[in-house]
């Protein structure tokens, strides 16, 4: 609930509305209480007549209404194209933009405080009694807004440039969320489930919140689902070893969404990465160059999660409490469905799946020097193998056949390997 607060265009300038006119009255009551007063007396003030303040004023309100117009007609032009070359689910990012709602906000904050000064003003006053101060701050105000105006629009221009998302997704995505362990899984039977209360997407786990609220209930607890999948009403979302007390601290600390978001961390940015990959492989963009980022920064990802790897006959837990099972939160839950749909979005282009077979042989390498387990390298091994098979069945030409065999010659042989 947040999260939909405050990742959007509305709050941050609903905000400013509602403080604009309190800063406006507040002005004014400075300028009245001979603020005002003492700037003309000083000769510091900027008009000499009250039909030309309030012209100016007129100006003002004027520009700052056609400010807030354009940017809010180039946000709509930029998500437009954006969200059809790249995808839509990067709208959830640039949503969390905060530079577009604060100019959003700032925007919306002069012309409602610039239209109030403006209705204060007699243009058949006499000049000592002009709101000075309150005039003085709504051209500073347009002053600010000319520039943010600038430093804005350069950065919605820079939305567009997708390397930049995709550098910062893959730096997202390299970072581990959710720690784990390896554990042996219980075994016995389950006593209790708790059941999805509606159908949906998990949004997130709040492991710290539930291990508080078992630290007394004995027993095995088993996850059965992790962020980012889908669950239907009635299926099991927890499983106890030992009947809890109620069901309500795991279903608050377990929410479901209608659609999948950031909330998602890790496991959204990778699979935002595969989903950007392969809308731009598409027949309609054809930008294997952006493909290839997004390869790079899938290996990235990779590396960062190595230590999340668990082994067959084994279950992911949490290192806190080892009694919460989190199958699906490991590194082959992570990974194993968002590479073999890259996989098979790279099939079809021999450039993009060589990169992604020499990326795989960087990261046996790097992680052979890591003494990781040989389960893990095994399974990039097997990665590649898949890749390769694919884009060759794939390709008609004996070129990009020879060239994927030439990529995968260069792959670390298991003997090999430390």
């Amino acid at each position: 609930m947040i999260h939909r607060l405050v990742a959007n265009y509305w709050s941050l300038p609903l905000v400013a509305v509602l403080v604009a006119p309190l800063m406006a009255g507040l002005v004014l009551w400075a300028d009245a209480e001979g603020a005002g007063r003492w700037l003309h007396e000083q000769g510091l003030a900027l008009f000499v007549a009250a039909d030309t303040a309030q012209d100016v004023a007129a100006a003002i309100v004027g520009v700052n209404a056609a400010f807030l117009t354009l940017y809010w007609s180039i946000v709509l032009i930029v998500l437009t194209l954006a969200t059809g070359n790249l995808g839509v689910r990067l709208v959830d990012r640039w949503l969390d933009k905060g530079l577009v709602r604060l100019s959003m906000a700032g925007l919306t904050f002069c012309l409602v405080f610039s239209v109030i000064v403006f209705a204060r003003i007699d243009a058949e006053a006499p000049i000592a009694l002009v709101p000075h101060f309150a005039l003085a701050a709504v051209l500073v105000l347009a002053a600010v807004n000319i520039a943010m105006l600038g430093v804005a629009i350069h950065d919605l221009g820079r939305t567009m440039f997708i390397d930049r998302s995709v550098a910062h997704i893959g730096r997202e995505a390299s970072s581990v969320a959710v720690p784990v362990i390896a554990a042996a899984p219980y075994a016995g039977e389950w006593a209790h489930a708790v059941r999805a209360p509606r159908d949906g997407y998990v949004q997130s786990i709040d492991l710290k919140k539930i291990a508080g609220e078992l630290a007394g209930h004995p027993g095995a607890v088993r996850f059965c689902v992790a962020p980012g999948q889908h669950v239907l009403e009635g299926e099991a979302l927890v499983r106890f070893e030992r009947t809890p007390a109620g069901d309500e601290p795991v279903l608050s600390a377990a929410p479901i969404s209608d659609f999948r978001s950031g909330i998602e961390s890790t496991v959204f940015q990778v699979r935002l990465l595969v989903e950007v990959a392969a809308r731009a492989l598409s027949p309609g963009i054809n930008d294997f160059y952006t493909a290839i980022a997004c390869a790079d920064q899938l290996a990235a990802a990779i590396a960062g999660h190595a230590e999340t790897w668990v082994d067959d006959g084994m279950i992911a837990a949490y290192p806190p409490d080892p009694r919460l099972e989190l199958p699906g939160q490991d590194f082959r839950g992570l990974f194993e469905a968002p590479l073999k749909a890259f996989r098979q979005s790279a099939s079809d282009y021999p450039a993009v799946a060589i990169r992604m077979i020499d990326n795989y042989a960087r990261l046996v390498a790097l992680l052979g020097d890591r003494r990781c387990p040989t389960a893990l390298l095994a399974f990039l091994r097997a990665s590649a193998v898949n890749l390769h098979d694919h884009a060759a069945a794939r390709t008609g030409f004996v070129g990009d056949r020879d060239d994927l065999a030439a990529a995968l010659g260069r792959f670390p042989q298991p003997e090999d390997a430390p």
